[in-house]
């Protein structure tokens, strides 16, 4: 999986990009040098950069974003961003990872799947409670994606409350995905709790399943 980093200011004007970011960009270096992400960022995805640019703290853990970049021939490429912010001087540092390879979804449809996911648990929690509507693992993984899509921080306090429970349960789950390579997290600082590549591509799986009709279902229905 390609990977890029690059250096901005703290409004987003681009001072530096590898060139691992221009081949994302597919442009030369001069050609970004000195402009601002919008110039490179599908519309579709523009409000959720500037949420995240608002959320950013100096010394805080990397913010996760989910985005796409529009390259010169018209076409837009998914990119995951880890954006770091630092001071003296205000910096933003990004580390990006893309595929070329289609994704199971486009991220505004997983993002979707996700939010339809966490309706539908909301909805059976209502109706039968929540002793009877736990799904731990899937609602933090869940709470973790909708929080990096949108470009938020998701703390352990956020991570419980989300998935209906106590931190104690939570920071168990947590350091099981943890452990299984799923989850990177550093609960004691209050932040920063996000999944790894790995976890990354099996929740996005997970939220494209959303979309998918079992073959036994469509046999069903043809009777």
């Amino acid at each position: 999986m390609p990977s890029a980093h690059c250096v901005s200011t703290r409004e987003g004007i681009i001072l530096n990009g590898d060139q691992g970011f221009c081949e994302l960009l597919q442009r030369q270096e001069a050609d970004i040098v000195g402009r601002s992400y919008r110039a490179f960022t599908d519309p579709r995805d523009m409000e959720r950069s500037k949420r995240m640019l608002a959320v950013l703290e100096c010394g805080a853990a990397p913010v996760r974003l989910q985005k796409r970049y529009i390259r010169p021939d018209g076409s837009s490429v998914a990119a995951n961003l880890f954006v770091t912010r630092f001071s003296e001087p205000d910096r933003l540092v990004s580390t990006l990872f893309w595929s070329e390879h289609e994704r199971p979804l486009p991220p505004a449809r997983l993002w979707e799947a996700a939010l339809r996911i966490r309706h539908v648990h909301a909805a059976r929690a209502n109706l039968f409670g929540n002793d009877l509507s736990t799904d731990p693992v899937g609602s933090l993984l869940t709470g973790m994606y909708l929080a990096e899509a949108e470009g938020r921080n998701f703390s352990l306090v956020e991570a419980a409350e989300f998935a209906g429970l106590t931190s104690s349960t939570a920071t168990r789950w947590l350091t099981l995905l943890r452990q299984k390579g799923f989850v990177q997290h550093d609960l004691s600082s209050g932040r920063g709790i996000q999944l790894t590549q790995e976890g990354l591509l099996r929740t996005e799986a997970m939220l494209a399943a959303v979309y998918e009709v079992p073959d036994t279902v469509m046999t069903v229905s043809q009777h």
